[in-house]
């Protein structure tokens, strides 16, 4: 792909790129806003706020251009081409109509010379004409069958809510951590931050906020000296089912990276007072160095390896406790991963499934008797939760479930799922 000259330019490549890369399967919008985070140039925010709306109504502008191509197909550059000029148009204000109409054009010429830039202008033009398209008027842009999946578990009103949860805009929630003393870390009013809603009351002592200027809260420099960690509270979910226990000795957070989960362990293990030696691994050298420069900013102690959570290094009964934030299908965090419902499929879902299985058996071995495994999903999808923790404990009688917990999303929070499983100890039969 040519590289183009001046910033619109630039941001309609860079989004046209980074979708084509998507349709292969290459990589997910998290992998694109990873590869935008390392950038400092002035088209990083547009590119990363043009790909959100795109999925978020990626319904809808797929149908709008498809209503007026007039033919079977498109080219396939210039069918992603009219897709972010589309979502530029209906979904983004700081650029007139007819600005994006001819950056697209000119762009267009690049791709297919003169007759590709006809193209583009009349199909542009035809859809600005149609008034019987209106997306104020399309309250989601979402795939059916998670609409019918959803409807069969939780009912018509309730998936009309996540429905209109997902269509919105998520707030930028953030986590207040403390001094080393233990006194709380002053928040600038500036930022108007407001707390969050916490999804358990007994989710621990942690303060989360949510900012109307996420701007503000980068230029307060918080989040970059460790003071604040930029996460939903959804997070604390699955370490909330902990309870009372205390939790001693070696904990491995197996899925780790980019380390929210870690730090939050870490935070809870001071705040309680208890004594662990912290591992986190991940599959994935570049997340894992990712992972790195988190827990060094929050000033975490920890040790950090590159493993596959499936075939780990260490050996049987390591660990007191195992933490398990497994891949999954992601469809609680729509608001903040607005690809996810247009990769999922009962295929992918299977392929999800059976890895989870993998992850959890494999770990299950590195528990100690008498120890507990956390299982951690940001999925809503019965296959992924309840049912990979029945079938857990099925397969490992060893274990026993001692609690789980749907979560499903809420105004300040995403969607989460967490099990507790408790390996039974020989000399220890009580629970």
């Amino acid at each position: 792909m040519m590289k183009p000259s001046g910033i619109s330019e630039q941001i309609l490549g860079r989004s046209l790129g980074f979708l084509s890369d998507w349709e292969e399967g290459e990589v997910t919008l998290d992998d694109c806003l990873d590869t935008l985070r390392k950038e400092n140039g002035p088209e990083r925010a547009a590119v990363a706020s043009l790909l959100f709306e795109y999925f978020r109504h990626k319904g809808f502008v797929d149908s709008l251009i498809a209503r007026h191509a007039r033919r079977d197909s498109i080219r396939r550059e210039m069918r992603l081409l009219l897709c972010c000029a589309v979502t530029q148009l209906f979904f983004q204000t700081g650029l007139a109509r007819q600005s994006a109409v001819n950056i697209a054009v000119e762009y267009a010429k690049r791709l297919g010379g003169k007759g590709g830039g006809g193209f583009v202008n009349a199909m542009l033009r035809s859809i600005l004409r149609d008034d019987s398209f209106d997306p104020s008027k399309i309250p989601s842009s979402f795939p059916d069958i998670l609409k019918e999946r959803w409807t069969a578990r939780f009912g018509e009103e309730k998936t009309a809510e996540l429905l209109a949860r997902y269509a919105s805009n998520p707030p930028l929630s953030f986590r207040v951590r403390k001094n080393e003393d233990g006194t709380e870390i002053p928040i600038p009013e500036e930022l108007s931050a407001i707390p969050a809603d916490l999804p358990d009351p007994a989710a621990g002592p942690f303060r989360f906020l949510e900012t109307p200027d996420p701007a503000a809260l980068f230029r307060s420099g918080l989040p970059e000296s460790g003071k604040v960690y930029i996460q939903d509270p959804a997070t604390v979910m699955a370490l909330s089912l902990l309870g009372d226990r205390t939790v001693n000795g070696r904990f491995l957070d197996a899925c780790a990276a980019p380390g929210g989960k870690t730090i939050l362990m870490s935070d809870l293990a001071r705040e309680k007072g208890w004594r662990l030696s912290l591992t986190a691994a991940d599959r994935s050298r570049r997340r894992v160095i990712l992972l790195n420069g988190n827990l060094k900013r929050a000033r975490v102690l920890c040790r950090t390896v590159i493993a596959d959570a499936r075939e780990t290094p260490f050996s049987p009964g390591t660990f007191d406790c195992i933490l398990a934030d497994v891949p999954c299908s992601n469809t609680g965090v729509i608001r903040r991963r607005p690809d996810a419902p247009w990769r999922f499929s009962m295929k992918n879902l299977q392929e999800l499934t059976a890895l989870q299985k993998e992850i959890l058996l494999s770990l299950a071995d590195l528990v100690k008797p008498g120890g507990l495994l956390l299982y951690s999903t940001c999925s809503l999808e019965e296959e992924e939760d309840r049912i990979q923790a029945e079938a857990f404990v099925s397969a490992r009688p060893d274990f026993v479930l001692l609690k789980d917990k749907l979560l499903l999303p809420g105004a300040s929070h995403d969607g989460a799922y967490g099990a507790l499983f408790l390996r039974k100890d020989s000399e220890k039969e009580s629970i």
